[in-house]
């Protein structure tokens, strides 16, 4: 790497950190504000509130780090041309795309962080702090409550219903089964549980009630307990009972195989699935918008007016993103247009800078 490579990669790095680690300081402090009273029941001691607050952090700093990139671009590269070096390397024969080469370096650093956050910190860090403000002993000890309509699964030719999950998805509550014949037409027996526990490595129901249907009569059985055959595991049960940013890209995909919630919600993993595997990439996008940005004109404008379009540019992304994601879920357009179409434009926009500049 060249000393100027260098010089472009050690500043960005340097400076999007800056940014990131204000911004996320500036979050933990509001956070600290926010939540000073408790969650209203239990105990809520300072040290407690602060290990909650730093418990989201990494949640923020996965919605954050394209905007530090972005921002940390604007401030080093208006540095740069404040002093004349990006002149000066403009007039040595560096291109716009050589120029910004050691800078997406940064950029690739920054995505590689978003997916380790992602998938291994996130699905810790969010549960945690979820059980923490429930007043859980542990995460996962509590019940979560999955709505009015339950949680439905689909296994082979039996349709599901779960009204929580808890203890990790070991013990479920609430449980409604309709069994159908092959092609889903003709309905075979219905059975309620009040509870199912993962013991060993199978499952069983508690307090079951089958009603058993022929064309002729219905025949009711009372069981106390009752194996039941379901390949679906306590990991993935429990990914249930968080919102879709805790979970993993494999158990986004799963999830949304086998809901059968209707179109809304199985748009809902959707859309979360797409956006996980997009959103990392995103502050490259913004490093190629903020580069021609600042050398179209290097002299035109001050940092606080390149910082205050930054923050706009980061606002209006958040805002297409959030508008496209509930136009989905509605069932407007499809999850994957949905997040592809605000990068897209954007892309399109750092292209057009690119060929003015």
């Amino acid at each position: 790497m060249k000393r100027a490579d260098q010089l472009l990669f050690k500043g960005l790095l340097a400076y999007s950190s800056i940014v990131l680690l204000l911004l996320l300081g500036l979050v933990y402090v509001a956070q600290l504000i926010a939540k000073s009273s408790g969650p209203g029941h239990g105990t809520w001691s300072m040290a407690r509130l602060m290990e909650y607050a730093a418990l989201q952090l990494p949640d923020v700093a996965y919605d954050v780090i394209p905007l530090a990139l972005l921002l940390g671009t604007l401030i080093w590269i208006s540095i740069l041309s404040g002093h004349s070096e990006v002149i000066a390397l403009r007039m040595s024969g560096w291109s716009l795309w050589r120029l910004e080469q050691p800078l997406l370096l940064v950029g690739l650093i920054g995505t590689l962080c978003m997916f380790v956050l992602g998938e291994w910190v996130i699905p810790v860090t969010a549960p945690a702090a979820e059980a923490m403000w429930a007043n859980a002993s542990q995460p996962g000890v509590g019940f979560h409550n999955m709505g009015e309509q339950g949680l439905w699964l689909r296994s082979n030719h039996q349709l599901i219903q779960i009204g929580a999950v808890g203890n990790d998805g070991k013990s479920l509550q609430g449980l409604h089964m309709v069994s159908l014949s092959p092609g889903m037409v003709q309905l075979k027996t219905l059975t309620s549980a009040s509870a199912a526990h993962f013991v060993g490595d199978q499952w069983v129901l508690q307090n079951v009630v089958i009603a058993s249907i022929t064309p002729d009569q219905i025949r009711m059985h009372h069981l106390q307990s009752q194996l039941w055959n379901m390949a679906l595991t306590p990991s993935t049960l429990s990914s249930f009972a968080h919102p879709t940013r805790t979970m993993t890209l494999p158990t986004l995909w799963h999830n949304y195989q086998n809901l059968q919630t209707g179109a809304l919600k199985m748009n809902r993993f959707a859309l979360a699935f797409w956006q996980r595997l997009s959103y990392p990439w995103v502050g490259l996008i913004m490093i190629l918008l903020a580069v021609p940005f600042v050398t179209r004109n290097p002299r035109g404008g001050g940092l606080a007016a390149r910082i205050m379009a930054g923050l706009i540019l980061g606002l209006g992304f958040h805002f297409l993103t959030e508008m496209s994601g509930y136009i989905s879920v509605s069932g407007g357009i499809s999850p994957s247009i949905a997040t592809i179409m605000p990068i897209a434009l954007f892309a399109f926009i750092a292209f057009f800078l690119h060929r003015m500049a």
